[in-house]
């Protein structure tokens, strides 16, 4: 992904349904944020700022336009990681990793892959 994207937590939940499933439209999308509390108008508000933002399309072909993502989850995922990483940890995979075990208790499953993926790396 080659373009800084900033999503902010609202908008995840809303590209989160539309990953999941795209061209949904906003009263499906409603429909699967019916836990959130949210008016129609603040999906709407999501929606179109999302549009705006260049990260979802429009098919206007029906009556009911239905909205995709344009861009990947994993790719924003990557790219969220990395702001957080520079922007918390000083760009330090370190201080993430003894930060995120310091405060959560792994099961010796979580601990066999961390040092899966930390094998891996040095590869």
């Amino acid at each position: 992904m080659s373009r800084e994207i900033h999503i902010a937590e609202s908008e995840w939940r809303v590209m989160e349904v539309l990953w999941e499933r795209p061209m949904q439209t906003i009263g499906e999308i409603r429909t699967a944020l019916a836990d959130s509390g949210w008016s129609d108008s603040t999906i709407k508000t999501l929606v179109r700022r999302l549009v705006q933002k260049n990260l979802l399309g429009i098919d206007e072909k029906e009556a009911n336009f239905r909205y995709y993502p344009l861009v990947e989850e994993d790719a924003c995922k990557q790219q969220e990681t990395r702001q957080l990483l520079k922007r918390v940890y000083h760009g330090s995979v370190k201080k993430l990793l003894a930060g995120l075990v310091d405060s959560e208790t792994l099961n010796e499953r979580e601990v066999a892959e961390l040092r899966r993926i930390i094998d891996c790396m040095e590869d």
